[in-house]
């Protein structure tokens, strides 16, 4: 069976459905193909963290599609919600950062004011204020007000459903895929089914460097393994995020409790450890001792794509005009999906993106593959 379209995106996550959904309400013709169900993978795996950021003052690429993200998701919320009848879990919750002692603090809320953010200062009374319960280890943090999230199932499902609503074609369960693109035209085959488009974009996550070695093209794009683990208490304890380094408690409304998350370099080996999990509960009873106590409701695990600079890749592929590539983002695709997409689809149309590709294109790591 052959399928034909204006765009081919290959990789259902929420950067390929979030870019089908951009380029669908602009009226353009677009089929989304996927190894598995769309939004199954990392995306559906995270914690749904949304870090504030102030465009205007965005100096480093990360800024720049973080700030220009944020910008975007209160909006694009509420016409998911219009579109798809589902609620994606959107809500503006602060988030407080603790194990920040004395200089660390300062130079923390120091570089948050540089970028125009809100953030308060907190001694261990604002603390407890904010996090009742919490350790007495802690005793000064930093709290920032504009810290948002989104709930990750519900809003993959919310975007597949509005992206059906607007046309855009997607094809599940299609692996073993190989890909042709010569002049004006791509074809991708797999053993039941081809695809014709005018032009091709990879947002496959961690699985996009492998689909890009037949096109001469090497993309160093690496799974990097997530464990999170879901508690449930009767009544929550926080209502914020809470965050110390990379590691955090996301509350949500409903009383559970999301603890995240290791960071493993184990290749595609997607499974939860005890090693991994009984750290995790380790860490959340570390930081509300309470949390010992809670419910474990039950544990999963993601392979993050990981980019030698932990920044994505997006831009045309080196040496072809009609190919493109999204991938590369780490722990920030669902954070950074919004501003992602505006730039694939800007560049996919002839347009010059509103955000600066600087730090960020295929070119400043990519290198022809050994063939």
């Amino acid at each position: 069976m052959q399928y034909g379209s204006d765009i081919l995106i290959i990789g259902g996550g929420v950067i390929g459905l979030t870019t089908a959904f951009q380029l669908a309400g602009q009226g353009v013709s677009v089929i989304v193909v996927d190894r598995q169900r769309v939004g199954t993978e990392a995306s559906w795996a995270g914690a749904g963290m949304l870090p504030p950021g102030h465009a205007a003052t965005a100096a480093t690429p990360e800024a720049r599609l973080r700030s220009c993200s944020y910008d975007l998701w209160e909006q694009f919320s509420a016409q998911l919600r219009e579109l798809s009848g589902i609620d994606n879990g959107y809500r503006k919750c602060g988030a407080v950062e603790v194990g920040l002692d004395g200089p660390a603090v300062d130079s923390q809320i120091k570089q948050w004011r540089a970028e125009g953010l809100d953030c308060d200062t907190l001694d261990r009374a604002a603390l407890e204020r904010y996090v009742p319960g919490l350790h007495t280890q802690f005793q000064r943090g930093a709290f920032l007000p504009e810290f948002a999230q989104v709930r990750n199932p519900r809003h993959l499902k919310a975007l597949t459903t509005a992206c059906q609503g607007l046309g855009v074609e997607i094809v599940e369960d299609v692996d073993s895929l190989t890909i042709r693109a010569q002049g004006r035209t791509v074809e991708v085959n797999s053993p039941s089914r081809r695809f014709g488009a005018d032009r091709l974009c990879l947002t496959a996550g961690a699985w996009t460097g492998q689909l890009m070695k037949p096109l001469g093209v090497k993309l160093p794009v690496a799974p990097v393994r997530g464990q999170i683990a879901q508690l449930r208490v009767g009544q929550l304890p926080f209502q914020c995020v809470i965050e110390l380094g990379r590691r955090y408690l996301v509350p949500r409304a409903d009383g559970l409790i999301l603890v995240g998350s290791t960071q493993e370099h184990v290749g595609f080996e997607k499974r939860n450890t005890t090693e991994g999990i009984s750290g995790l509960l380790g860490f959340a009873e570390s930081i509300v001792p309470e949390l010992g106590a809670a419910e474990v409701v039950r544990c999963w695990a993601g392979l993050r794509p990981g980019s030698p600079d932990e920044l994505p890749f997006l831009g045309p592929v080196p040496g072809y005009d009609n190919v493109f590539v999204g991938a590369g983002h780490f722990r920030s695709g669902l954070q950074m999906s919004p501003a992602t997409a505006g730039i694939l689809a800007d560049l996919m149309m002839d347009r010059t993106p509103a955000i600066s590709l600087d730090g960020l294109s295929p070119t400043r790591i990519t290198m022809p593959s050994v063939v």
